[in-house]
C-alpha cells in the first residue's frame, strides 16, 4: 500500500517597510491607477504623475528612490516618492486622489536591491510623502502646506480629482 506524506509549512517574511529617509516619511501602499491602459478599469493616470521616474533593475532601494525624487525638481525635491514592482521608482508633486490607500500587506515585492525592504507590489505602490519643505527642515525651521484640490464634476459624476 502506497504511503501519502504531506506537509505545510509557512515561511515567516523577513521583508519590512522602510519608515523612509531624507525627510520622507511612509504614508501606505496605494493602489496604481493606470489600469485602464490595460482595458480592466481605472482612470489611466498613474497614482504618482507629472513627474520623473526611473527604474533600476538588481539595485532599487528605498534608499536610492528616496535620494533619486529628492534631488528632483532642482534639488527642492519631490512632494511624493513611490516604489512598484521591486525595481520602479516614481516621483510626483501630486498623488492621484482616484488612487486609493490600501492594506500595507498588498505592497508585497521586495526591493531588487535590498531584499529586507517592500518596493511595491503588483498595480500597488509604496508611497511617501516629503515632510515640509526641503528648503525649510534642511534650516531647521517649521514649514507650511497649503493643500488645494480640483475637481472635475460633469452631470453629477466625479472624473478627476487632483491633489497639490
Amino acid at each position: 500500500m502506497p504511503l501519502l506524506s504531506c506537509s505545510v509549512s509557512s515561511a515567516s517574511s523577513s521583508t519590512t517597510i522602510a519608515a523612509g529617509t531624507d525627510g520622507y516619511k511612509y504614508i501606505g501602499c496605494y493602489n496604481e491607477t493606470t489600469a485602464a491602459l490595460s482595458g480592466t478599469g481605472g482612470s489611466g493616470t498613474r497614482a504618482l504623475y507629472g513627474g520623473i521616474n526611473e527604474v533600476l533593475p538588481g539595485v532599487m532601494t528605498v534608499e536610492k528612490c528616496l535620494g533619486f525624487c529628492k534631488g528632483g525638481m532642482e534639488n527642492k525635491g519631490y512632494r511624493f516618492a513611490g516604489l512598484e514592482y521591486s525595481r520602479e521608482c516614481w516621483c510626483a508633486s501630486q498623488l492621484f486622489s482616484l488612487s486609493s490607500k490600501v492594506a500595507d500587506a498588498e505592497c508585497n515585492l521586495p526591493c531588487d536591491g535590498d531584499e529586507s525592504q517592500v518596493c511595491g507590489g503588483n498595480l500597488r505602490i509604496s508611497v511617501y510623502d516629503l515632510e515640509g519643505d526641503v528648503d525649510s527642515v534642511a534650516a531647521g525651521g517649521k514649514s507650511t502646506r497649503l493643500v488645494l484640490e480640483l475637481v472635475l464634476v460633469v452631470g453629477g459624476t466625479v472624473f478627476a480629482r487632483l491633489l497639490w
